[in-house]
Protein backbone atom coordinates (compact mmCIF):
# COMPACT_ATOMS: atom_id res chain seq x y z
CA UNK A 1 0.00 0.00 0.00
CA UNK A 2 2.59 2.52 0.58
CA UNK A 3 5.60 3.57 -1.79
CA UNK A 4 8.23 5.98 -1.09
CA UNK A 5 7.40 9.99 -1.76
CA UNK A 6 4.34 7.73 -3.88
CA UNK A 7 2.52 11.35 -3.28
CA UNK A 8 5.53 13.02 -5.97
CA UNK A 9 3.64 11.08 -8.62
CA UNK A 10 1.18 13.02 -8.33
CA UNK A 11 1.13 17.16 -9.68
CA UNK A 12 -0.92 19.28 -8.13
CA UNK A 13 -3.22 21.29 -10.35
CA UNK A 14 -5.53 23.44 -7.96
CA UNK A 15 -7.40 23.02 -4.60
CA UNK A 16 -10.81 22.19 -3.82
CA UNK A 17 -10.52 22.46 0.01
CA UNK A 18 -7.80 22.85 2.71
CA UNK A 19 -9.08 22.58 6.34
CA UNK A 20 -7.74 21.47 9.43
CA UNK A 21 -6.04 17.72 8.80
CA UNK A 22 -7.53 17.53 5.14
CA UNK A 23 -6.75 18.88 1.76
CA UNK A 24 -8.82 18.13 -1.04
CA UNK A 25 -6.29 18.54 -4.64
CA UNK A 26 -7.03 17.84 -8.23
CA UNK A 27 -4.01 16.38 -9.73
CA UNK A 28 -2.38 14.70 -12.45
CA UNK A 29 -0.39 11.34 -12.80
CA UNK A 30 2.28 10.93 -15.67
CA UNK A 31 1.39 12.87 -19.14
CA UNK A 32 -1.15 15.99 -18.64
CA UNK A 33 -4.34 15.18 -20.10
CA UNK A 34 -7.91 14.44 -18.87
CA UNK A 35 -7.81 10.55 -18.40
CA UNK A 36 -4.81 10.95 -15.68
CA UNK A 37 -6.69 13.52 -13.89
CA UNK A 38 -7.63 12.91 -10.00
CA UNK A 39 -8.74 13.93 -6.64
CA UNK A 40 -6.74 13.29 -3.80
CA UNK A 41 -8.21 13.48 -0.28
CA UNK A 42 -5.28 13.94 1.65
CA UNK A 43 -5.66 13.35 5.33
CA UNK A 44 -3.42 13.73 8.70
CA UNK A 45 -2.71 10.59 10.25
CA UNK A 46 -3.69 11.47 13.46
CA UNK A 47 -6.54 10.70 16.25
CA UNK A 48 -9.32 12.36 14.62
CA UNK A 49 -8.95 11.14 11.09
CA UNK A 50 -7.89 7.07 12.71
CA UNK A 51 -12.34 6.36 11.84
CA UNK A 52 -11.97 8.11 8.27
CA UNK A 53 -8.60 5.83 7.55
CA UNK A 54 -10.18 2.63 8.64
CA UNK A 55 -13.07 3.37 6.42
CA UNK A 56 -11.20 4.04 3.74
CA UNK A 57 -8.97 1.44 4.18
CA UNK A 58 -11.59 -1.44 4.09
CA UNK A 59 -13.51 0.34 1.11
CA UNK A 60 -10.13 0.21 -0.54
CA UNK A 61 -9.36 -3.38 0.15
CA UNK A 62 -13.73 -4.00 -0.31
CA UNK A 63 -14.22 -6.90 -3.74
CA UNK A 64 -17.00 -3.97 -3.75
CA UNK A 65 -14.69 -1.20 -4.32
CA UNK A 66 -15.82 1.42 -6.25
CA UNK A 67 -13.66 1.74 -9.56
CA UNK A 68 -12.96 5.43 -8.93
CA UNK A 69 -11.28 4.52 -5.97
CA UNK A 70 -7.57 3.93 -7.90
CA UNK A 71 -5.19 4.61 -4.65
CA UNK A 72 -4.72 4.30 -0.98
CA UNK A 73 -1.36 4.86 0.21
CA UNK A 74 0.17 5.90 3.75
CA UNK A 75 3.18 8.91 3.21
CA UNK A 76 4.96 11.41 5.72
CA UNK A 77 2.17 11.26 8.50
CA UNK A 78 -0.48 11.70 5.76
CA UNK A 79 -2.73 8.89 4.03
CA UNK A 80 -4.36 9.41 0.95
CA UNK A 81 -7.39 8.57 -1.12
CA UNK A 82 -7.18 8.83 -5.04
CA UNK A 83 -10.16 8.67 -7.11
CA UNK A 84 -10.64 9.31 -10.96
CA UNK A 85 -11.66 13.47 -11.42
CA UNK A 86 -14.45 14.59 -13.80
CA UNK A 87 -14.18 17.82 -15.14
CA UNK A 88 -17.46 18.60 -16.32
CA UNK A 89 -19.79 20.51 -14.41
CA UNK A 90 -22.35 19.78 -11.47
CA UNK A 91 -25.46 19.58 -11.72
CA UNK A 92 -26.39 22.63 -9.41
CA UNK A 93 -24.57 24.37 -12.61
CA UNK A 94 -25.70 22.76 -15.42
CA UNK A 95 -29.25 22.52 -14.15
CA UNK A 96 -29.94 25.74 -12.51
CA UNK A 97 -32.96 27.39 -13.57
CA UNK A 98 -31.01 30.20 -16.07
CA UNK A 99 -29.09 27.64 -18.42
CA UNK A 100 -31.52 24.67 -18.25
CA UNK A 101 -33.01 24.21 -21.57
CA UNK A 102 -33.56 20.66 -21.45
CA UNK A 103 -36.66 18.61 -21.91
CA UNK A 104 -38.03 16.94 -18.84
CA UNK A 105 -38.12 13.29 -20.29
CA UNK A 106 -33.86 13.65 -20.55
CA UNK A 107 -33.89 14.58 -17.08
CA UNK A 108 -35.93 12.01 -15.34
CA UNK A 109 -33.28 9.73 -16.76
CA UNK A 110 -30.82 11.64 -15.39
CA UNK A 111 -32.27 11.33 -12.01
CA UNK A 112 -32.85 7.94 -12.01
CA UNK A 113 -29.69 7.01 -12.96
CA UNK A 114 -28.23 8.90 -9.79
CA UNK A 115 -30.79 7.08 -7.60
CA UNK A 116 -29.81 3.77 -9.48
CA UNK A 117 -26.25 4.11 -8.61
CA UNK A 118 -27.32 5.04 -5.08
CA UNK A 119 -28.66 2.08 -4.31
CA UNK A 120 -26.43 -0.15 -6.08
CA UNK A 121 -23.51 1.51 -3.54
CA UNK A 122 -26.27 1.10 -0.66
CA UNK A 123 -23.91 -0.45 1.57
CA UNK A 124 -21.28 1.90 1.44
CA UNK A 125 -20.21 3.50 4.56
CA UNK A 126 -22.70 6.12 5.31
CA UNK A 127 -20.42 8.95 5.42
CA UNK A 128 -19.47 8.08 1.74
CA UNK A 129 -22.68 7.88 0.80
CA UNK A 130 -23.33 11.13 2.13
CA UNK A 131 -20.07 13.50 0.44
CA UNK A 132 -21.62 11.36 -2.92
CA UNK A 133 -25.13 12.45 -2.53
CA UNK A 134 -24.34 16.88 -2.25
CA UNK A 135 -25.23 17.70 -5.64
CA UNK A 136 -21.93 19.94 -6.07
CA UNK A 137 -20.82 16.33 -6.18
CA UNK A 138 -22.77 15.18 -9.15
CA UNK A 139 -21.57 15.57 -12.21
CA UNK A 140 -23.51 15.24 -15.94
CA UNK A 141 -21.06 15.00 -19.25
CA UNK A 142 -22.57 15.59 -22.74
CA UNK A 143 -23.81 12.63 -23.79
CA UNK A 144 -26.29 12.34 -20.12
CA UNK A 145 -23.58 10.17 -18.62
CA UNK A 146 -24.14 10.83 -15.10
CA UNK A 147 -20.06 10.65 -12.50
CA UNK A 148 -19.55 11.53 -8.98
CA UNK A 149 -16.92 13.41 -7.35
CA UNK A 150 -15.13 12.05 -4.49
CA UNK A 151 -14.64 15.29 -2.62
CA UNK A 152 -14.77 13.97 1.54
CA UNK A 153 -14.16 17.10 3.23
CA UNK A 154 -17.59 16.47 4.48
CA UNK A 155 -17.22 13.00 6.24
CA UNK A 156 -17.36 14.45 9.85
CA UNK A 157 -21.46 15.22 8.63
CA UNK A 158 -22.47 11.95 8.17
CA UNK A 159 -20.39 9.78 10.60
CA UNK A 160 -23.77 9.33 13.19
CA UNK A 161 -25.29 6.68 11.34
CA UNK A 162 -28.37 7.62 13.14
CA UNK A 163 -28.91 11.26 11.51
CA UNK A 164 -26.76 10.28 8.17
CA UNK A 165 -29.77 8.66 6.28
CA UNK A 166 -32.20 11.67 7.04
CA UNK A 167 -28.62 14.04 5.65
CA UNK A 168 -28.74 11.74 3.00
CA UNK A 169 -32.58 11.85 1.75
CA UNK A 170 -32.26 15.44 2.60
CA UNK A 171 -29.63 16.09 -0.15
CA UNK A 172 -31.59 13.74 -2.47
CA UNK A 173 -34.50 16.51 -2.46
CA UNK A 174 -32.54 19.10 -3.22
CA UNK A 175 -30.82 17.13 -6.19
CA UNK A 176 -34.82 16.38 -7.21
CA UNK A 177 -35.45 20.49 -6.96
CA UNK A 178 -32.56 21.06 -9.28
CA UNK A 179 -33.09 18.39 -11.94
CA UNK A 180 -36.96 18.92 -12.02
CA UNK A 181 -37.15 22.83 -10.98
CA UNK A 182 -40.01 23.62 -13.34
CA UNK A 183 -42.06 21.21 -12.85
CA UNK A 184 -41.48 21.56 -8.76
CA UNK A 185 -42.61 25.34 -9.42
CA UNK A 186 -46.09 23.67 -11.26
CA UNK A 187 -48.71 24.12 -8.71
CA UNK A 188 -50.86 20.89 -10.34
CA UNK A 189 -48.18 18.81 -9.62
CA UNK A 190 -48.65 17.75 -6.17
CA UNK A 191 -47.11 14.61 -6.24
CA UNK A 192 -43.78 15.90 -6.51
CA UNK A 193 -44.00 18.40 -4.08
CA UNK A 194 -44.74 15.39 -1.42
CA UNK A 195 -41.78 13.44 -2.61
CA UNK A 196 -39.69 16.71 -1.94
CA UNK A 197 -41.62 17.33 1.50
CA UNK A 198 -40.85 13.63 2.92
CA UNK A 199 -37.13 13.54 1.91
CA UNK A 200 -36.43 17.05 3.73
CA UNK A 201 -38.20 15.58 6.50
CA UNK A 202 -36.28 12.18 6.14
CA UNK A 203 -39.86 10.10 5.95
CA UNK A 204 -38.42 7.56 3.86
CA UNK A 205 -36.41 4.79 4.59
CA UNK A 206 -35.12 3.64 1.09
CA UNK A 207 -34.87 4.49 -2.10
CA UNK A 208 -37.16 2.25 -3.71
CA UNK A 209 -39.30 3.38 -1.74
CA UNK A 210 -39.00 6.92 -2.66
CA UNK A 211 -38.93 6.19 -6.50
CA UNK A 212 -42.04 4.52 -6.62
CA UNK A 213 -43.59 7.46 -5.41
CA UNK A 214 -41.27 10.01 -7.76
CA UNK A 215 -41.93 8.02 -10.71
CA UNK A 216 -45.80 8.66 -9.99
CA UNK A 217 -45.07 12.46 -10.10
CA UNK A 218 -43.58 12.34 -12.94
CA UNK A 219 -46.40 10.73 -14.59
CA UNK A 220 -48.18 13.53 -13.34
CA UNK A 221 -45.98 16.01 -14.90
CA UNK A 222 -46.09 14.52 -18.16
CA UNK A 223 -50.03 13.94 -18.62
CA UNK A 224 -50.81 17.18 -17.12
CA UNK A 225 -53.32 18.95 -18.93
CA UNK A 226 -52.60 21.11 -21.39
CA UNK A 227 -54.49 23.90 -19.94
CA UNK A 228 -52.45 23.60 -17.10
CA UNK A 229 -49.22 23.33 -18.95
CA UNK A 230 -50.04 26.42 -21.22
CA UNK A 231 -50.81 29.14 -18.33
CA UNK A 232 -47.59 28.03 -15.88
CA UNK A 233 -45.84 28.55 -18.71
CA UNK A 234 -47.10 31.69 -19.61
CA UNK A 235 -47.13 32.70 -15.68
CA UNK A 236 -43.52 32.86 -15.94
CA UNK A 237 -43.26 35.06 -18.63
CA UNK A 238 -46.02 37.73 -16.70
CA UNK A 239 -43.68 40.23 -16.26
CA UNK A 240 -42.41 40.34 -19.45
CA UNK A 241 -46.27 40.29 -21.13
CA UNK A 242 -47.33 43.23 -18.60
CA UNK A 243 -44.80 46.09 -19.86
CA UNK A 244 -46.97 45.37 -23.40
CA UNK A 245 -50.14 46.98 -24.27
CA UNK A 246 -53.64 45.35 -23.77
CA UNK A 247 -54.08 44.87 -27.79
CA UNK A 248 -50.52 43.20 -27.66
CA UNK A 249 -50.64 41.23 -24.37
CA UNK A 250 -53.59 39.75 -25.92
CA UNK A 251 -51.95 38.92 -29.33
CA UNK A 252 -49.01 37.61 -27.92
CA UNK A 253 -50.75 35.75 -25.74
CA UNK A 254 -53.01 33.70 -27.80
CA UNK A 255 -49.40 33.50 -30.17
CA UNK A 256 -47.66 31.99 -27.10
CA UNK A 257 -50.28 29.66 -26.34
CA UNK A 258 -50.65 28.17 -30.33
CA UNK A 259 -46.33 27.86 -29.79
CA UNK A 260 -46.27 26.06 -26.96
CA UNK A 261 -48.95 23.54 -28.21
CA UNK A 262 -47.14 22.44 -30.91
CA UNK A 263 -43.95 22.65 -28.59
CA UNK A 264 -45.70 20.29 -26.60
CA UNK A 265 -46.60 18.09 -29.75
CA UNK A 266 -43.45 17.46 -31.06
CA UNK A 267 -41.46 17.13 -27.39
CA UNK A 268 -44.32 14.11 -27.48
CA UNK A 269 -42.92 12.80 -31.00
CA UNK A 270 -39.50 13.24 -30.23
CA UNK A 271 -39.91 11.56 -26.36
CA UNK A 272 -38.60 8.45 -27.82
CA UNK A 273 -35.13 10.09 -28.46
CA UNK A 274 -34.07 10.40 -24.98
CA UNK A 275 -30.67 9.12 -23.91
CA UNK A 276 -29.91 5.33 -22.44
CA UNK A 277 -29.05 5.35 -19.45
CA UNK A 278 -25.51 4.61 -19.40
CA UNK A 279 -22.70 2.70 -17.11
CA UNK A 280 -22.56 4.41 -13.98
CA UNK A 281 -20.35 3.29 -10.74
CA UNK A 282 -19.12 -0.23 -10.37
CA UNK A 283 -22.50 -1.33 -12.31
CA UNK A 284 -23.35 -1.15 -15.89
CA UNK A 285 -27.34 -0.33 -16.55
CA UNK A 286 -28.79 0.26 -19.82
CA UNK A 287 -32.45 1.03 -19.14
CA UNK A 288 -35.90 0.00 -20.97
CA UNK A 289 -35.47 0.71 -23.93
CA UNK A 290 -39.15 -0.01 -25.07
CA UNK A 291 -41.78 2.87 -25.73
CA UNK A 292 -44.15 2.81 -22.67
CA UNK A 293 -45.12 5.95 -22.89
CA UNK A 294 -49.02 4.66 -22.88
CA UNK A 295 -48.84 3.01 -19.94
CA UNK A 296 -50.01 3.91 -17.07
CA UNK A 297 -48.31 3.75 -12.98
CA UNK A 298 -49.36 -0.17 -11.76
CA UNK A 299 -49.88 -0.24 -8.11
CA UNK A 300 -50.53 -4.18 -8.06
CA UNK A 301 -47.18 -4.57 -6.57
CA UNK A 302 -46.44 -1.74 -4.97
CA UNK A 303 -47.62 -1.27 -0.77
CA UNK A 304 -49.48 1.34 -0.60
CA UNK A 305 -48.33 2.37 2.82
CA UNK A 306 -44.40 1.97 2.12
CA UNK A 307 -44.16 2.21 -1.72
CA UNK A 308 -42.23 -1.29 -1.39
CA UNK A 309 -42.33 -3.39 -3.95
CA UNK A 310 -44.90 -6.30 -2.34
CA UNK A 311 -44.27 -10.11 -1.68
CA UNK A 312 -46.85 -10.45 -4.36
CA UNK A 313 -45.48 -12.52 -7.50
CA UNK A 314 -43.27 -10.11 -10.07
CA UNK A 315 -42.37 -11.85 -12.84
CA UNK A 316 -39.20 -10.38 -15.13
CA UNK A 317 -38.60 -11.97 -18.18
CA UNK A 318 -35.11 -13.38 -18.70
CA UNK A 319 -33.30 -10.59 -21.06
CA UNK A 320 -35.45 -7.73 -20.05
CA UNK A 321 -33.28 -4.64 -20.01
CA UNK A 322 -33.20 -3.82 -16.52
CA UNK A 323 -30.03 -2.74 -14.46
CA UNK A 324 -28.65 -6.72 -12.28
CA UNK A 325 -25.98 -7.64 -10.81
CA UNK A 326 -24.00 -11.25 -11.29
CA UNK A 327 -23.37 -13.50 -8.13
CA UNK A 328 -21.55 -16.34 -8.46
CA UNK A 329 -23.23 -19.09 -6.89
CA UNK A 330 -22.00 -20.99 -3.92
CA UNK A 331 -22.47 -24.43 -2.31
CA UNK A 332 -25.46 -24.85 -0.54
CA UNK A 333 -26.85 -21.85 -2.14
CA UNK A 334 -30.15 -21.52 -3.30
CA UNK A 335 -32.80 -19.13 -4.69
CA UNK A 336 -34.42 -18.26 -1.50
CA UNK A 337 -30.99 -17.95 0.73
CA UNK A 338 -29.89 -16.01 -2.35
CA UNK A 339 -32.44 -13.16 -1.87
CA UNK A 340 -32.28 -13.24 2.06
CA UNK A 341 -28.59 -12.49 1.84
CA UNK A 342 -28.51 -10.21 -1.16
CA UNK A 343 -31.99 -8.33 -0.71
CA UNK A 344 -32.93 -9.28 3.43
CA UNK A 345 -36.30 -9.79 1.72
CA UNK A 346 -37.59 -13.33 0.33
CA UNK A 347 -39.82 -11.09 -1.81
CA UNK A 348 -37.43 -11.05 -4.74
CA UNK A 349 -38.01 -14.95 -4.79
CA UNK A 350 -40.24 -14.47 -7.68
CA UNK A 351 -38.81 -12.20 -9.72
CA UNK A 352 -35.44 -13.34 -9.65
CA UNK A 353 -36.48 -16.65 -10.53
CA UNK A 354 -37.78 -15.55 -13.57
CA UNK A 355 -35.33 -13.27 -14.54
CA UNK A 356 -33.20 -15.81 -14.90
CA UNK A 357 -35.58 -18.43 -16.18
CA UNK A 358 -35.35 -20.74 -13.43
CA UNK A 359 -38.62 -21.77 -10.98
CA UNK A 360 -37.92 -20.84 -7.27
CA UNK A 361 -37.42 -24.39 -6.49
CA UNK A 362 -35.20 -24.89 -8.75
CA UNK A 363 -31.28 -26.45 -7.92
CA UNK A 364 -28.48 -24.28 -8.61
CA UNK A 365 -24.84 -25.37 -9.78
CA UNK A 366 -21.95 -24.05 -7.59
CA UNK A 367 -20.30 -22.01 -9.97
CA UNK A 368 -22.99 -21.08 -12.38
CA UNK A 369 -23.82 -17.24 -12.36
CA UNK A 370 -27.26 -15.78 -11.20
CA UNK A 371 -28.45 -12.71 -12.30
CA UNK A 372 -29.91 -10.31 -9.09
CA UNK A 373 -31.81 -7.43 -10.36
CA UNK A 374 -31.15 -4.21 -8.77
CA UNK A 375 -34.09 -3.25 -5.87
CA UNK A 376 -34.73 0.37 -7.66
CA UNK A 377 -34.68 -0.90 -11.41
CA UNK A 378 -36.91 -3.36 -9.75
CA UNK A 379 -39.17 -0.12 -8.38
CA UNK A 380 -39.03 1.77 -11.77
CA UNK A 381 -40.22 -1.36 -13.82
CA UNK A 382 -42.87 -2.55 -11.44
CA UNK A 383 -43.88 1.45 -11.04
CA UNK A 384 -44.55 1.97 -14.87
Amino acid sequence: MSNINKSLDYVSMASLFEGEGLKILVAYKGEKKLENFFVLNEFSYNDENLEKFKILFNMFNSEEKPKEFVDFFVEDEKFYAVFTYFQEDSIEKKYSKTFNTSHFDERCKILESILIYFESIYRFPRCILGCLSEPGNIRVDEEKNVHFIYDLRDMDKYIDEAKSMNLIFENISKVIYILLEPEAQAKFNKELHIVIDKCKRGVYTSIPQMVVELKRAEKISMNSSWGSYIRYQLSLRKDKIAKISKLSTALIMLMGAVYLVYSKINEGKNAGTAPTMVAIGGINYTGDTQDESDKTVSTENIDNQTGEVKSADIVLSPGLDIQYEDYIVQNGDTITSICNDYYKDEKFITAVASFNGLDINDMLTAGSILKLPNRTAVALYTSR
